[in-house]
């Protein structure tokens, strides 16, 4: 099923609207309180919004909610704006239809989709990404050390709880390698753009990016430990495709999408073969290639360093 045909054509509005850090605060404050109580009704829903509007660090603007001309504005009380909010985002699809729970008020549960939504955008970009990449690689090992073990739940269900959650943190590794090349990037176009060693002491003590991009790769780099594990996962792979668990596989996956053995053999293989791939050849070479932009990038440095003192600037009155 498309995206768009799963959820209402207004799910995304409050993400384009004037407000749109607030009800994405508003709905992050709704995720949490349903979290803390069994059911959240609309009268805790309103509550809670309404605290949070009373201490909110944004102005909220004057902004039509919908096409019914509802209007939020900071001329309006914040238990107005609140009530008004609930509204929109039912209308949107965040908040669940009306229904009326045993206390006699409206449940006003967030709906899965946008829970899951919003809980993705909070992993993206709240969580800090320092030693992901060693983590995906650890949760790879730990999969498939677990699946060897006797009775292993794994086991049971080995498409599912095996199979999937590797290709998963592959999909994963694969992001997080991508990103690492991306601060080279980033770094290297900053290196380029200074021009006093004011400029270089502040990219070297406060830029996080700098930072967090130099712990996770010489963590990877100094631990010693990553090659074992890569090793040792390859190993276990092999292993996995010469027992009876990938058998099972087979059958589990042919059960799930309806379809015949030939046919969930070809995926299963082929799912098989990308993880073999990515292990083998793509993380080396990826990695590779940020050893040597690594080195391209203390040159650089050095070299635009040395312009800059070059020039006669004042290290002491800098």
């Amino acid at each position: 099923m498309s995206v768009f045909q799963a959820v209402s054509d207004k799910f995304f509005n409050p993400f384009t609207g004037r407000n749109r850090e607030i009800y994405f605060s508003c709905i992050t404050e709704l995720i949490e309180k349903s979290k803390e109580i069994p059911v959240l009704y609309e009268e805790d829903a309103r509550n809670c919004l309404t605290i949070y509007l009373q201490n909110c660090q944004y102005s909220i603007e004057t902004e039509q909610l919908g096409e019914k001309g509802e209007i939020i504005a900071n001329s309006r009380t914040p238990q107005e704006n609140a009530a008004a909010i609930l509204r929109y985002f039912r209308s949107c699809g965040w908040i669940t239809p009306k229904e009326v729970g045993r206390t006699g008020d409206n449940i006003a549960s967030v709906t899965a989709y946008c829970r899951k939504l919003v809980d993705a955008l909070h992993k993206i970009f709240d969580t800090d990404t320092n030693g992901a990449i060693t983590n995906h690689i650890f949760s790879m090992y730990e999969i498939l050390s677990s699946s060897f073990t006797k009775d292993s739940g794994r086991a049971v269900r080995p498409y599912s709880s095996i199979l999937v959650p590797l290709v998963e943190n592959e999909c994963d590794l694969k992001n997080e390698l991508l990103i690492l090349k991306d601060s080279i990037r980033e770094i290297m176009r900053a290196v380029l753009k200074m021009a006093d060693v004011n400029s270089f002491g502040h990219f070297l003590m406060k830029d996080e990016l700098l930072d967090r991009f130099f712990r996770d790769y010489f963590f990877i780099k100094r631990s010693g430990l990553i090659p074992s594990y890569i090793a040792n996962i390859d190993r276990m792979l092999q292993k996995m495709r010469r027992s009876e668990i990938y058998g099972r596989m087979i059958k589990e996956y042919a059960g799930l999408k309806r379809t015949d053995e030939f046919q969930a053999k070809e995926v299963i293989d082929r799912q098989f073969g990308e993880l073999d791939s990515f292990i083998n050849l793509e993380y080396d070479r990826d990695i590779g290639y940020i050893d040597k932009k690594i080195n391209t990038y203390y040159n650089l440095y050095a070299m635009r360093i040395a312009m800059v003192l070059g020039n006669g600037t004042n290290l002491e009155q800098a």
